[in-house]
């Protein structure tokens, strides 16, 4: 029975397309990241090794949560319509087992196809990608090659994380004589994040200037520290401060779409950080990015040598390739959660239809309520990114034109991403409504 639901598998595009997308995206860049990371590590550079070392770390950190949060949208849409499927299996008699046992199956199976895809994909972009100067020579293709050992360690983790999310959703299904029900709780958001990240922060920010610097390792490892904590506690905090703002548009609704659009955060903020957290990252690096580039900017006024020219110059190309990627797998990462949340509540949307709600008025409702929580994320990330950079560059470099100006753009670019995805939906919305 499970052979026979596996070869159907693929023949309904809505259950597998999307997570098969989430899962390639997710190996095929973290595979490119991953192998720009070990040609930077692996430099002998005679004056900058260290330096180049340093700047993989710092571009890994700011990419690992966004690259996670890709792949971890994915496997949550290895549920989608699983009610419906899972079902008509308890209908035909198969048992508790074999039901777990298609769960897993599946998930493995989606995750394999899409782990295969993004290796494609890797191969495919290695060409191109090894155009991009560092250290005075082209990366190169072949520099970009992680090699056999790494690939099959990365493709086992992407289907290790799929295996493992779907023994944990296994925990939300009820298998009843009669079908299958996922329990569907309100979702908490406990207000002891802002506390922990607080403390979080006020202890990186204390050890920064009370542990004396002593020699490069240590110094790399506070300011990479001193990088990740204030990141992680925009991811703790961001849930949170969702649900306050919703709570304060609820009481100040004056409309029916502001009401609905603030109950929908407030019934799941994590859901909600999940569309727009990806923007968050992108603000992040944008502070980090425009402030590196004042500083280059400035000490290339000064006397510098060739050397220090070409680092200058690998900085800052470095720099915009961590914000391309990173605004790259926020587009993903929109376009999934967008997608999925559509599909979902299309019970619900069908409802506000037969109810008198016109296709306009369902678009301002989702626009509502995601650019609102975008304007409270962006503002969270920027504050939080402000606290990394200004003790290590200094107020002057914070605010100079160009960081700002690239600041401005960074927001720009990441709230025109979520406008984006979201337009790249409506005829989803259009088919789900039954409107036409």
């Amino acid at each position: 029975m499970i052979r026979l639901m596996l070869t159907r598998l693929f023949a309904e595009r809505s259950v597998w397309l999307l997570p098969t997308a989430g899962f390639a995206l997710t190996s095929g860049i973290g595979l490119m990241v991953l192998g720009g990371a070990l040609r930077l590590y692996s430099l002998d550079h005679p004056e900058f090794g260290m330096l180049y070392g340093l700047f993989a770390s710092i571009a890994l950190v700011l990419l690992l949560i966004p690259m996670f949060a890709l792949m971890s949208s994915a496997a949550r849409l290895l549920a989608r319509r699983r009610d419906e499927r899972l079902s008509t299996l308890r209908l035909l008699g198969a048992g508790s087992g074999q039901l777990r046992g298609l769960v897993v199956a599946e998930a493995a199976v989606l995750a394999a196809v899409g782990t295969l895809a993004g290796v494609v994909l890797y191969l495919a972009l290695m060409p191109a990608v090894g155009l991009i100067p560092f250290a005075g020579r082209r990366m190169g293709a072949e520099g970009l090659w992680v090699g056999s050992t790494v690939l099959a360690g990365v493709c086992a983790g992407v289907l290790f994380f799929a295996v493992v999310a779907s023994f944990l959703g296994l925990q939300r299904i009820r298998v009843t004589p009669l079908g299958i029900r996922t329990s569907r709780s309100a979702q908490q958001v406990w207000g002891g994040r802002a506390v922990v990240a607080g403390i979080a922060v006020v202890a990186v920010v204390v050890i920064y200037y009370s542990v004396p610097l002593q020699n490069q390792a240590l110094i790399f490892g506070v300011l990479l520290a001193f990088l990740a904590v204030p990141l992680l506690a925009v991811q703790l905090i961001g849930p949170w401060v969702l649900r306050l703002v919703a709570v304060v548009q609820v009481k100040r609704a004056k409309t029916a779409e502001k009401l609905i659009a603030a109950r929908g955060v407030l019934e799941s903020p994590q859901q909600m950080w999940r569309q727009v957290g990806g923007a968050a990252i992108a603000a992040f690096t944008g502070v980090i990015a425009g402030s590196g580039a004042a500083l280059m900017q400035g000490l290339e006024q000064g006397n510098i040598t060739a050397a220090e020219q070409v680092m200058i110059g690998d900085i800052q190309r470095g720099v915009m390739v961590t914000l391309a990627v990173t605004f790259l797998m926020t587009a993903c990462s929109v376009a999934l959660n967008q997608s999925a949340q559509i599909v979902d509540r299309r019970d619900l949307c069908a409802g506000m239809v037969r109810m008198g709600f016109t296709l306009d008025q369902l678009q301002r409702v989702r626009r509502l309520s995601v650019m609102r929580s975008l304007t409270a994320v962006l503002i969270i990330s920027v504050g939080a990114a402000c606290i990394f950079v200004l003790p290590v560059l200094g107020y002057a470099i914070v605010v100079s034109p160009l960081a700002v100006a690239t600041v401005v753009l960074a927001l720009i670019g990441g709230a025109g991403l979520i406008r984006l995805g979201m337009l790249s939906t409506r005829p989803a919305l259009r088919s789900v409504a039954q409107l036409r």
